[in-house]
């Protein structure tokens, strides 16, 4: 009886999206974010290495289905994703700040729920592709350093709302979101004076998370 209950359910909810009228949008989009790489081998180390402010931004492509009020999204942003450090080391000399940069290209899928134009909110997962990695300290003991190797791809979890309104007497219209990603996975990397995380016993995962505001033109297609 459940299994029946749940094909008729999805049935009922994929004749109901037929039944809606289809239109489909493009558009152009930009997001600044604050970003972020966490670790717990790190956050034990107290004040010797700790967590900074970081500022990432993304640009590219967007492109959704509308099935009335419901949409599926698809995206193509390319940038980079940033992670800050701060801390007090007396082996090298007192305090420093780090940084690593990742250039990225993401990819979020995600479910749209709102009308054409007013209030939206959005929920899908976002695809990292991490094509390379800078690590840079403060510290002139410190040199820069490629640390591509340690990190990999991951995947976040992505809530999202916003709102879109026309531009003036334009076929388009202007788009405006804040979102928050998080991810489960583990991105690996290095800590804040550029060591492999691998390197601790035990082995912790690197989580990443973002929020940031998300702005964009919107072209539909009837």
């Amino acid at each position: 009886m459940k299994k029946l209950f749940i094909s008729l359910s999805i049935l009922g909810c994929i004749s109901s999206l037929k039944a809606q009228t289809i239109t489909f949008d493009v558009g152009a989009k930009y997001a600044f974010s604050a970003t972020g790489m966490f670790n717990k081998s790190i956050s034990d180390l107290g004040a010797s290495q700790d967590y900074d402010v970081a500022f990432s931004s993304n640009y590219g492509l967007s492109g959704t289905v509308n099935f009335g009020k419901i949409g599926l999204g698809v995206e193509y942003l390319m940038g980079n994703f940033k992670a800050g450090y701060q801390g007090d080391q007396p082996l090298i000399g007192g305090a420093y700040t780090s940084h690593v940069d990742l250039k990225t290209t993401q990819i979020p899928l995600y479910l749209r729920v709102g009308d054409t134009k007013g209030s939206f909110g959005e929920f899908g997962v976002v695809m990292n592709n991490v094509k390379s990695a800078t690590y840079t300290n403060s510290n002139y003991q410190i040199d820069p350093a490629d640390v591509s190797n340690q990190y990999q791809n991951f995947m976040g979890y992505m809530v999202g709302v916003g709102g879109r309104f026309g531009l003036f007497e334009l076929p388009v219209m202007v788009s405006v979101s804040g979102r928050f990603m998080y991810s489960m996975a583990d991105a690996k990397g290095v800590d804040a004076l550029g060591s492999d995380l691998d390197f601790y016993t035990p082995v912790q995962k690197t989580n990443a998370a973002s929020v940031g505001l998300h702005v964009g033109v919107v072209y539909s297609i009837d």
